[in-house]
């Protein structure tokens, strides 16, 4: 994978961005803590461990940063991506710990207050000055990580910006809850606190199920799963798509796909159709990591060929000997096999661009792509853009002296080497 972030200033590089973002949350995570002792107000303590979620995510935003950069080896083929998953997998049981423990005060806080019996929050000028200062912190990390975050195009610093806004509510909550307590309404703690360890809780479901279906190496859910099959099905060479599975390691996406192809495919081009597959999709869906793509040939390969002509007599319609002018275009299928190959369909449509006067071979030539063709027969070269969209279609280009379709079909049939 090539490091982007080499071209962007330092303070917009996902690592700086992180260690930034880490420094500053463990700092109001400690204070929060500290201030919801001294106060007792639950609805701090709880502000305090939803910071921590945010620190998981971090810290493991920063190990897939940095593990990415380990090539992946024979004993970890995918990386060592899942390491993070580990990490969280065990964080969000902590989590669900602390969020359980704010809920069960909370609930007995209330129940007090219905009794007759409310809890005493300690304010002073120092904590409203320490709310303040975290909840224009909040609000300035969340301007800064989505401008960054729309600048760079990270997924990463664009979800930690959505995060954000969050951490800007749930701020402001607790500073409603200490005005409440000036006015002697404790119980507003309380409740604010219980209904932040619901987003707790949520945070820290969303960590074990992410993390337990990495782990787990379960294919995941991709809202884009129909365009990246109609991308992968618009190649002309690809025959069927038998498989098609992506896996998340990490924060990362792996796209795994088997593809059938014909058998008439050398190596060389096997790799270049591979790679320009790989190509078209990164560039499509940028959030997908690594593209493995795996070939094998079919059964029974079926093999269609296009044919210029002259005419439209059936199999006795006359090869034309310039592609541009052709007034039709033969387009048959051959199933080979090793004993007997067979003809399944022919047809012969008429050539909607003999008429054009610019760009003729070009057009011909994309849509007898769009057909799927393998093989087109010609009796002479083509001109140089005809020619390269062939060649990038991985369409076999094969000159012929025969002069009628009959004999080309015969020859396809026989599986003969060409004249």
């Amino acid at each position: 994978m090539i490091d982007s972030s080499k071209n962007l200033k330092y303070y917009q590089r996902p690592i700086f961005l992180n260690f930034f973002l880490l420094t500053i949350t463990v700092s109001l995570f400690i204070l929060k803590l500290i201030f919801s002792i001294i106060t007792y107000s639950l609805a701090l303590q709880a502000d305090a461990f939803d910071n921590l979620t945010d620190i998981i995510m971090i810290l493991a935003a920063l190990i897939g940063i940095i593990y990415s950069r380990k090539k992946p080896n024979a004993k970890f083929p995918y990386g060592y991506y899942k390491i993070e998953n580990i990490i969280s997998l065990i964080i969000s049981i902590l989590i669900f710990y602390t969020a359980y423990n704010i809920i069960s005060r909370s609930i007995k806080d209330i129940s007090d207050f219905i009794s007759g019996f409310s809890k005493i929050i300690i304010i002073s000028s120092s904590i409203f000055i320490f709310l303040i200062i975290s909840f224009i912190t909040s609000l300035f990390l969340s301007f800064y990580l989505n401008i960054i975050g729309k600048k760079t195009k990270s997924p990463i610093i664009e979800s930690e910006a959505r995060e954000k806004l969050y951490d800007i509510f749930i701020s402001f909550s607790v500073l409603t809850g200490f005005i409440g307590a000036i006015f002697n309404l404790y119980l507003l703690d309380s409740i604010i606190g219980l209904f932040i360890a619901l987003f707790i809780i949520k945070g820290g479901y969303d960590i074990f199920l992410n993390s337990t279906k990495i782990l787990l190496d379960a294919v995941i859910d991709f809202d884009k799963r129909i365009k990246l099959k109609n991308l992968i099905e618009s190649f002309p060479k690809i025959k069927k798509i038998e498989s098609l599975e992506i896996r998340a390691y990490g924060r990362y996406i792996f796209l795994e796909i088997l593809i059938a192809l014909n058998k008439d495919l050398s190596v060389m081009q096997v790799q270049i159709l591979k790679n320009i597959i790989i190509t078209k999709i990164k560039e499509k869906f940028p959030q997908i990591f690594k593209v493995n793509i795996l070939t094998q040939t079919q059964e029974k390969p079926i093999i269609k060929v296009g044919v210029p002509l002259i005419d439209n007599n059936g199999l006795d319609s006359s090869i034309s000997n310039h592609f541009g002018e052709a007034l039709f275009f033969a387009l048959f299928e051959v199933e080979e096999d090793d004993q007997k190959n067979e003809l399944l369909n022919y047809n012969i449509i008429s050539n909607k661009f003999v008429n054009e006067e610019k760009r003729k071979g070009i057009l011909i030539s994309d849509w007898l792509s769009l057909q799927k063709i393998d093989k087109i027969y010609l009796k002479k070269e083509l001109k140089m853009g005809p020619k390269l969209i062939f060649e990038k279609a991985l369409i076999l280009m094969e000159l012929t002296k025969f002069d009628k379709l009959k004999d080309i079909i015969d020859l396809e049939l026989e599986g003969k080497k060409r004249p």
